[in-house]
């Protein structure tokens, strides 16, 4: 079990200066709207790779009235294996780079956060997924990925920073066949691994049966991961090396890479109606969400893996009666952390679950 010791926020978002140590592993937060509830579930979500459960730029973290200040975020954490250790971000004054340190000694890169701590939350704007675009749904499913399979998040940044590189060198023209063999050919090899991690995964989690919730059914939409379930992965990554080799004119012209794993998608649905989530009503879209999160703990402990941070940005909307009491027991039993937040504390004390509650007003206990 990984469990939360104690947080201190400097100058983030409304916190000036927070001290925190938790006295239990439950937690729900509460206060009014504006109060600084969905700002701490933030601060925990940067302490893994990524820009956080808002997706926000570096700058925006800093405390209005502290700009010319650094601001920062440290987490005790205690590992049932390895011990207690540290982990903390931010960024010095007058700076927007920001830092990773574990246990007060620089990292190298953020990926490397994913081998110490693994997050996963539920946010309200979560609910648009199965509406709008395909990289909100990509996102979702790959930060799934990250809670049991570290590697995946290092696959996808070097796939990524190699892409960037064509893309630049086909802006500007530059038709060096050698350099552009060399960058597709890593394309194709971190390609290839990405989609196999999603295909395995999105097959595995399939499997696992949610009772108290709709059962949720992923549908990957992926040429690539297709490929893989008939073909040798050696021939995909000849293929897609080749794909992109003819296609270096074409994609010059729109300045980008046209076809890849970035381009994947997510279908949403129910594993026996065959429902698609995009059809369903709102308090059925939020049910199939938490469905997907129960489902991937129950998935994680069956791979003998730490369960992740779950951080439920106000869970409880849009759930009826039967599902909110559904989810406050499944919860109760998680063998991890988990923070919840709610404008009001009584949906979770009717419960008769034991949390504790933290009422934030302004960026300050109460």
């Amino acid at each position: 079990m990984t469990s939360l010791n104690g947080l201190s926020l400097i100058n983030f978002r409304n916190y000036e200066r927070f001290i925190w140590e938790p006295k239990r592993q439950k937690v729900v937060v509460f206060g009014p709207n504006g109060s600084g509830k969905t700002n701490l579930l933030e601060a925990l979500s940067l302490l893994v790779s990524g820009r956080g459960l808002r997706r926000s730029l570096t700058e925006a973290f800093i405390k209005n009235d502290k700009q010319d200040c650094g601001w920062g975020i440290q987490a005790n954490i205690h590992n049932d294996l390895v011990g207690t250790y540290t982990i903390s971000t931010g960024c010095l004054p007058n700076s927007i780079k920001r830092q990773f340190r574990l246990n007060g000694q620089p990292l190298k890169n953020q990926h490397s956060l994913s081998k110490h701590l693994s997050i996963v939350w539920l946010t309200p704007q979560m609910d648009r997924l199965f509406l709008e675009g395909s990289s909100g749904r990509r996102r979702f499913l790959d930060r799934l990925i990250f809670s049991s399979e570290s590697y995946h998040s290092k696959e996808i940044a070097a796939y990524e920073k190699s892409m960037s590189q064509r893309n630049k060198l086909l802006a500007e023209k530059c038709y060096d066949h050698l350099w552009l063999n060399a960058i597709e050919e890593s394309m194709a090899c971190h390609a290839v691994a990405i989609a196999a991690t999603r295909n395995l995964f999105v097959k595995q989690l399939n499997q696992l049966s949610s009772f108290s919730f709709p059962d949720t059914e992923l549908v990957l939409n992926c040429p690539i991961s297709e490929n893989l379930d008939h073909n040798p992965a050696l021939i995909v990554e000849d293929n897609l090396r080749e794909y992109w080799k003819n296609k270096r004119f074409e994609d010059a012209e729109h300045k980008l890479t046209r076809y890849g794993v970035h381009r994947s998608d997510v279908v949403f649905r129910d594993k026996y109606s065959l429902f698609n989530a995009n059809l369903a009503s709102t308090g059925q879209q939020k049910a199939l969400l938490v469905g997907i999160i129960l489902k991937l703990c129950e998935y994680i402990k069956i791979k003998e893996k730490t369960l992740p941070f779950l951080l439920l940005d106000e869970p409880l909307v849009h759930l009826d009666v039967n599902y909110r009491a559904a989810l406050l027991n499944t919860l109760d039993c998680y063998e991890g952390f988990v923070i919840s937040t709610g404008t009001d504390k009584a949906p979770f004390e009717t419960s008769g679950q034991d949390f504790e509650f933290l009422n934030i007003d302004q960026g300050i206990i109460v």
